[in-house]
């Protein structure tokens, strides 16, 4: 018996990976042999293995870059009591489902050869002004969106539901696809994931070619394009945004991070990320699975990326805040010291929220936790792709969390 009750501490950290291992190999699970064991394991080494040792495994792929920046005390976020927005104004807040696509979007498929690869894309492309004879097409602002792992261009809009909400707004909206077998397709992503990480997918170069083909043929205007994504493909976003800097001119990210030693930021552009506070497959902090390290890199992947953002653009590090007991989310404003500055930071944190897109279609998708009802994520991209914020004072509004309605009276 004494060795039995000794037994039992040993085994809880393992019973998430096992518990997942099981659901991935149920019948119906939709995975192909080679898909299954490439993305099973990737998911099992998010829980047993530590960021440093898989950066260290994608170290032998060839990715590398200077160290991570001095580690900030990273504060603490707790649940909220209750889930009104109205606490966090914002247009695009909301409850509820996720409105309809707008409907008759006009839908074509792309291809191109890369690399002796046939890379796919889906284009979304919104409602054509009326011309006077020998006007010119205008440009248009172009929105690239990538799926995360074992995702696709179809999944990731029925996910978001992006795809009219984008052409409504005028934007020419591009779904690119990852490689890898049936419903396995992925990112190469420094440290993640699966067959585009194990094969050295370039996908960058693959980014890089379809805008270029988009201004060339779709008029996508270079001075409007814009990087977002979800997991993985929030990954590779944030990864073209520090190798190809100057491109993008806004940059939006749920659900990712980066390694421990990314390339510095080089440009000066707003960045949105929003993380939900329960994450644990992009984990916002330590978990059972991943103890306290001592490292602020591996123990706050997600306050870590937006440290990394803002050093590397020269933010204030006291950030402007917007939060309250009964918001479902705390926003954090990182703004330039030096006025006129182009660099801007938002970190909006859904405290409820795991992985997953906030306000999203209530699916549960591969590798996903169920989407939180709100905050609207893909409202919140728009938003801020049309409306950049102004950068805020922070030595005329102090950051210091807002009183709730009932401290008020």
């Amino acid at each position: 018996m004494a060795a039995h009750r000794h037994a039992r501490p040993r085994l809880r950290p393992l019973l998430p990976a096992v518990l997942l291992a099981l659901a991935l190999l149920a019948p119906g699970a939709g995975f192909g042999a080679q898909g299954m064991g490439n993305m099973a394991q990737d998911m099992l080494d998010s829980f047993t293995t530590s960021p440093a040792a898989q950066q260290k495994a994608a170290k032998t792929a060839g990715s590398s870059g200077p160290r991570a920046p001095a580690q900030p005390v990273a504060p603490t976020v707790g649940p909220a009591a209750g889930a009104a927005p109205a606490a966090v104004p914002h247009p695009a807040f909301r409850q509820g489902p996720a409105p309809a696509q707008a409907g008759g979007v006009r839908q074509e498929s792309l291809s191109l050869q890369l690399d002796g690869a046939e890379r796919r894309a889906v284009l979304i492309l919104p409602k054509s002004p009326a011309l006077k004879k020998g006007q010119a097409a205008p440009r248009l602002p172009l929105l690239i969106f990538l799926h995360g792992a074992g995702g696709s261009a179809s999944q990731a809009m029925r996910q978001t539901n992006l795809a009219g909400r984008a052409a409504a707004a005028g934007f020419l909206t591009v779904f690119p696809e990852g490689l890898g077998p049936a419903e396995g397709q992925t990112w190469n992503a420094w440290m993640c994931c699966g067959y585009a990480r194990d094969q050295r997918v370039d996908d960058i170069g693959f980014l890089s070619a379809l805008i270029d083909r988009l201004q060339r043929d779709h008029h996508a205007d270079p001075r409007r394009i814009y990087l977002a994504g979800f997991s993985n493909g929030a990954m590779l976003a944030s990864r073209f945004a520090l190798e190809r800097p100057g491109v993008a001119a806004a940059l939006a990210v749920v659900g990712g991070y980066l390694p421990c030693d990314p390339d510095p930021l080089r440009s000066q552009l707003p960045i949105l990320v929003i993380h939900g506070a329960r994450d644990a497959m992009a984990r916002f902090g330590p978990t059972r699975a991943h103890p306290v390290t001592g490292r602020f890199c591996e123990d706050y992947p997600a306050r870590a990326q937006v440290d990394h953002f803002a050093r590397g653009m020269g933010l204030s590090p006291k950030p402007h805040l917007r939060d309250s007991q009964t918001s479902p989310v705390r926003i954090e404003d990182y703004s330039p010291k030096q006025k006129g500055a182009k660099g801007f930071l938002r970190f909006l944190i859904v405290k409820n929220g795991g992985h997953a897109w906030p306000g999203g279609v209530r699916e549960r998708y591969r590798y996903c936790d169920p989407p939180t009802a709100g905050p609207d994520a893909t409202g919140l991209l728009l938003d801020f792709f049309q409306h950049p914020p102004v950068a805020v004072d922070t030595a005329a509004a102090p950051a210091k969390p807002v009183k709730n309605r009932k401290t008020q009276r």
